[in-house]
């Protein structure tokens, strides 16, 4: 990002990760916290937008009852199974959900701004998809080779390689998130080695 668009040293930087499934963002958000980073978090923002009545209703009328769970609530996982496949049922979620997930996410990043921490993580799946990249004031690119973040997925959501696979074609591919990160980080070993990257990192922006 050009120095145009930086965001004046009032405000604290705006750090926005990118990396494929399994690369580590959720580690990487972690370690940016334990140096005093405010983290906004779109997975947590997201399930806030889907306990809301009215999304609720709007998701129950387009997908019907089989995406709820036996307390009312939306079950994330039937959802993105039935809507992953579907291209025209993912557009219809992501209209009932994203304007109101986007606005959220913006005020959420706003307002870590304009607080005491040093700098803001925006942790989100789809930065660069959704134009959340307007927000940030450098990308931090995350590599892991594929069968690290296999082995990753794999034990944490039981996917196989192949469902990693059909579920990246849907994102922007790995190498243009790379050429659009200011920093990237080698994820592929132990946490320490990966800390000591994101220390660097964060004295950087924040010098």
């Amino acid at each position: 990002m050009n120095s145009e668009t930086k965001n004046p040293k009032s405000t604290a930087p705006v750090i926005g990760l990118l990396g494929g499934i399994g690369a580590g963002k959720t580690l990487v958000a972690s370690q940016f916290a334990e140096l005093g980073c405010k983290v906004v978090d779109a997975d947590r923002i997201a399930h806030a937008v889907l306990g809301e009545a009215a999304v609720k209703q709007a998701v129950r009328r387009r997908f019907g009852d089989q995406v709820f769970g036996p307390g009312g609530e939306v079950d994330r996982r039937r959802l993105g199974e039935q809507v992953f496949d579907h291209p025209e049922d993912r557009e219809a979620l992501e209209q009932i959900v994203d304007p109101e997930i986007c606005r959220r996410l913006r005020r959420a990043v706003e307002t870590a701004r304009a607080g005491d921490a040093p700098a803001v993580v925006l942790d989100a799946p789809l930065i660069l998809e959704k134009g959340l990249d307007s927000l940030c004031d450098f990308m931090v690119y995350l590599k892991a080779p594929a069968e690290v973040r296999q082995n990753r997925v794999g034990g944490a959501r039981g996917w196989d390689p192949s469902e990693i696979a059909r579920r990246e074609v849907s994102q922007v591919s790995l190498k243009t998130k790379q050429d659009r990160a200011d920093y990237i980080v080698d994820n592929s070993a132990s946490p320490e080695h990966t800390f000591g990257q994101i220390r660097k990192i964060f004295s950087r922006v924040t010098a």
